[in-house]
């Protein structure tokens, strides 16, 4: 598996494939950039030499990809999104030259800035590779505009089994008020909606504390407990069932590890139904869906309905199923397509 994907939920989705990969009994082998949060498993992590730059680190993984692949010669050879496709090229190259099935998982469609990257030349190496795969239907949707390809594979998102390994720590949170309602992930990046869960805690609802986690989570918010920057697995497992309710007010997502997290831990998502969100919550069942656009009332609504012990536990159950459920899709799946 060749690694390009950054930090956050998304990220954690090559650990689900390699440790559900490595459990069935293949040889999986991991080549990403240095310091990637990769928790150990039964599969090897080859780290990239550490480069200057970042176009620097990136070709160094490229390197360390294309020696593995003709080294060790796999059967399969799975690449995990893009950045700059063109340097990636050779990748995609070795994988042909020694004959190996070639997956490309699709795992965010959008075009990037220049900064993060570009997807010009992808629509050649999409083209060329034996299967290519996404976890929403919104995003191979997405990837078939753009590559003309109309057998675009569609798994769940899987549920985070690494970060699942670690024993969660419980945040230092007062015992007042009754519920709590946590904002996670990536908090620095605007689509986020970080703006609603600052006004929601601003004013304050009864009964409802709320929590932030996350690089960008903002200080000295009233009402807003906080804790800054990239926390470890386990402190953010910990958070997460401490919470009652997840609120996920994005601008815009192709998915979101933080819903499945949600729903692994019996907190109950509350998030736009944007992009390929509403592929992973049943409104009022495992779930509520809150319209783009909406304004801030309909998410004091949602923490009053959830405030009902009855209705929220129920809905916790029914994510918790959800998530599992999901998950043995994408077992099934991903054992299929590397068999």
């Amino acid at each position: 598996m060749v690694d390009w994907l950054g930090r956050g939920g998304i990220a954690q989705c090559t650990d689900a494939w390699a440790t559900e990969c490595g459990g069935a009994g293949h040889d999986v082998t991991i080549v990403t950039r240095p310091g990637r949060e990769l928790t150990d498993g039964p599969v090897a992590v080859v780290e990239a030499p550490g480069r200057r730059g970042r176009i620097g680190a990136h070709r160094a993984v490229v390197r360390t990809a294309v020696e593995r692949i003709r080294d060790e010669r796999p059967d399969v050879v799975v690449v995990h999104n893009y950045v700059l496709p063109p340097l990636e090229a050779p990748v995609h190259d070795a994988a042909h030259a020694v004959g190996a099935r070639l997956v490309v998982v699709v795992h965010d469609h959008r075009l990037h800035t220049l900064r993060a990257g570009t997807r010009a030349g992808l629509r050649v190496q999409l083209g060329r590779a034996d299967t290519v795969l996404a976890h929403t239907r919104y995003v191979a949707d997405g990837v078939r505009e753009y590559s003309g390809r109309s057998d675009v594979m569609v798994v769940p998102v899987p549920a985070l089994t690494g970060m699942l390994r670690h024993e969660p720590i419980a945040p230092l949170l007062p015992t007042e008020p009754h519920h709590w309602v946590g904002h996670f992930g990536v908090l620095k990046r605007r689509y986020k909606g970080g703006g609603i869960v600052e006004a929601l805690a601003r004013r304050g609802m009864a009964g409802w504390g709320f929590l932030a986690v996350g690089v960008g989570a903002p200080r000295d918010v009233p009402g807003l407990h906080s804790r800054a920057g990239y926390v470890p697995a386990a402190e953010l497992l910990g958070a997460v069932a401490a919470t009652d309710a997840t609120l996920a007010p994005y601008d815009h997502a192709t998915q979101s590890g933080v819903v499945v997290l949600a729903h692994l831990l019996g907190s109950v998502p509350v998030a736009s139904a944007v992009g390929g969100i509403p592929e992973q919550i049943d409104d009022g069942v495992d779930g509520i869906l809150i319209e783009a656009g909406a304004p801030r009332s309909a998410w004091r609504d949602a923490l009053v309905r959830l405030a009902d012990d009855d209705t929220r536990k129920e809905m916790a159950l029914a994510g918790a199923t959800r998530a599992w459920s999901d998950h043995e899709q994408f077992v099934a799946g991903v054992l299929e397509l590397v068999a």
